[in-house]
């Protein structure tokens, strides 16, 4: 099954997604509520729910911290700054229609900083331990971090591994300060056969990242991991 194909990308807009979704809002703010590892959203109990772990991973400076906030829906979530101290796991929930079946995603984010994993041995691999995904992240405002994909995408998926990659570019869209170009992307995606998905870069504001870029994100992610389990093995040109 072709990417693109699996997964309704507008079905969050519909009256029926919109009302998963209000189960996922604070009421008292009207933005996405952020869930502990452990709670779970008042939706109903027929949904089925599917769990997925993802590493986060990338250079230090990327904003892999403002990925994981503006995936959540976090306000200010473009404010973040410094190197994480240790290890953070962000919590996300999303629903999804897959081939006319309503799915319930949880995803849950973890990541550290690049400090704490030269400091501390078992850190990088707790993070990867019985992950599903990784999330490769560079800024379209820093060559060299897209650069350094390939070299990330080797050392973490290993040949032995199942690990679905999607790759997440992080300050898109100030044509002034980007040093990554469409066609780059695209050769990639090609060679790789790996989805880059890409994050607008947002400094003057301090509300949640768009919803229907959120969306576009999100559909995109759970699409990959859900085709995943259903090829013999990942295609991915490592």
């Amino acid at each position: 099954m072709l990417r693109g194909t699996a997964l309704s990308y507008d079905w969050y807009k519909s009256g029926e997604g919109q009302g998963l979704l209000a189960h996922l809002t604070d009421p008292a703010t009207g933005d996405r509520r952020l869930y502990g590892c452990l709670e779970y959203p008042n939706v109903p109990p027929s949904l089925e729910c599917v769990e997925y772990k993802l590493f986060l991973v990338g250079d230090s400076g990327v904003g892999k911290s403002a990925v994981a906030a503006w995936l959540a829906g976090l306000p200010a979530w473009n404010r973040q700054s410094g190197e994480s101290p240790g290890l953070r796991v962000t919590t996300v929930y999303w629903p999804a229609n897959l081939q006319n079946s309503i799915m319930f995603f949880k995803l849950n984010i973890w990541e550290a900083g690049e400090g704490a994993m030269k400091k501390y041995g078992h850190v990088y691999p707790a993070c990867k331990e019985g992950a599903h995904g990784v999330l490769p992240t560079f800024s379209f405002t820093d060559l060299a971090s897209w650069q350094e994909i390939p070299t990330i995408l080797q050392k973490t998926i290993l040949p032995q591994d199942s690990i679905t990659p999607i790759v997440i570019g992080n300050r898109f869209g100030n044509l002034a300060d980007t040093t990554v170009s469409a066609a780059e992307v695209s050769k990639f995606e090609t060679a790789w056969n790996i989805p880059v998905v890409r994050i607008r870069n947002q400094t003057n504001s301090a509300n949640p990242g768009s919803l229907p870029e959120v969306a576009a994100v999100l559909n995109t992610i759970c699409e990959e991991l859900w085709l995943a389990n259903r090829r013999p093995k990942h295609a991915i040109n490592l």
